[in-house]
C-alpha cells in the first residue's frame, strides 16, 4: 500500500530550497587548491555578457598546473599585494614566465583560503604592463573562471569597481543577491583585455602538455 509523503518532510524540503536559492547551481567546475589540496568549486553561471568570451576552461586549468608545476613559489602578506577582498593570513603565490616558443607569456597563482586568482602580465604598446587578475574561485558564488564575473579587475583599477546586485528565479526561488565587485572599466577595455588575455591562454594550451613545458625551458 503507497504511504502518503509527510507535509513536514515537504515542508523541510521547501525551505532547503529557499535557503540554497542563492546557492552554487549545479555543474560547478572544480580547481584543486596546491596549498592544501582541497578543491574549490566555481559556478558554471555567466554573470554579464562578456564572461564566456574570454577564457576558456580547459585552457585556465591547463595554464594554472603548468604555473604552479613550473614556476618559483612564495609566500607574501595579504598587505603586499592589493585586491578587491583581503584575504586573511598569507598568500601563497607561484610565477612563471613562458618559453619564447609558449608565446614568452608571464602568468602567476595567487591563493589565500578558498580564493584562486591568475593573474597575466600583459604587456601594453606604450611599454607598460598591465595585470589582469582572473578570479577562478573567491568570495562570491558568482565567480567565474574568464573574464569579466564577479571580482576580476586589473590591478590599477581596484579604486574604481562597484558593487552589483542581480534578481535570479522566480516565484519562491526568485530573490536578488549581490555579486560581488566588478570591474567598472569601459566595454571597449574590456574587450581588448580579455582578447588578450583569451589569446595568451590559447598561446599555453596550444604549446603542450607540463612536461613538454619543462623540456623547453631546459632548452
Amino acid at each position: 500500500m503507497k504511504k502518503d509523503f509527510p507535509l513536514q518532510k515537504v515542508a523541510s524540503l521547501v525551505v532547503t530550497a529557499v535557503a540554497c536559492a542563492a546557492c552554487a547551481p549545479m555543474g560547478s567546475t572544480g580547481y584543486v587548491s596546491a596549498t592544501d589540496g582541497t578543491r574549490s568549486i566555481s559556478p558554471s553561471y555567466t554573470a554579464g555578457n562578456l564572461s564566456d568570451q574570454y577564457g576558456n576552461d580547459f585552457a585556465i586549468r591547463h595554464t594554472i598546473n603548468a604555473v604552479i608545476s613550473q614556476g618559483s613559489q612564495n609566500r607574501l602578506s595579504s598587505r603586499a599585494i592589493r585586491l578587491p577582498e583581503r584575504p586573511l593570513g598569507e598568500i601563497a603565490v607561484f610565477g612563471y614566465q613562458f618559453p619564447e616558443n609558449c608565446g614568452g607569456h608571464e602568468f602567476r597563482v595567487l591563493e589565500a583560503q578558498d580564493t584562486q586568482i591568475l593573474e597575466f602580465s600583459y604587456p601594453t604598446s606604450d611599454g607598460d604592463t598591465r595585470m589582469i587578475r582572473d578570479y577562478i574561485s573567491g568570495p562570491s558564488p558568482f565567480v567565474q573562471p574568464g573574464l569579466w564575473t564577479a571580482y576580476d579587475h586589473t590591478a590599477d583599477s581596484i579604486s574604481t569597481m562597484t558593487s552589483q546586485i542581480e534578481q535570479r528565479g522566480a516565484g519562491i526561488f526568485n530573490g536578488v543577491y549581490s555579486q560581488g565587485l566588478v570591474t567598472n572599466l569601459a566595454v571597449v577595455e574590456q574587450r581588448a583585455l580579455g582578447s588578450a588575455y583569451r589569446q595568451a591562454l590559447n598561446d599555453v594550451y596550444d604549446c603542450g602538455d607540463v612536461q613538454t613545458l619543462a623540456d623547453a625551458s631546459t632548452q
